[in-house]
């Protein structure tokens, strides 16, 4: 994550913010082998799947239902 210019947040070694102008862009939360994806817009959610399937095989599953067995609505 980090060669994809997100910093590690400080409250949670799973969660990584990209930071632009002192503002967050985009949260990335990692837990094994799952990721869960929050950005204001589709835009910026697009590219980092671009570029994080540059260097692993990933699988988009979509809008996110459920994470950890917990139901998101």
């Amino acid at each position: 994550m980090t060669k994809l210019d997100f910093t590690c947040a400080m409250a949670d070694d799973c969660l990584y913010i990209l930071w632009e102008h002192g503002k967050i862009v985009l949260m990335v939360l990692i837990y094994v082998d799952d990721m869960a994806v929050a950005e204001k817009g589709i835009p910026g959610i697009v590219l980092f799947k671009q570029n994080l399937s540059k260097d692993f095989e990933i699988r988009d599953l979509g809008k996110m239902k459920f994470i950890l067995g917990i139901q998101v609505t």
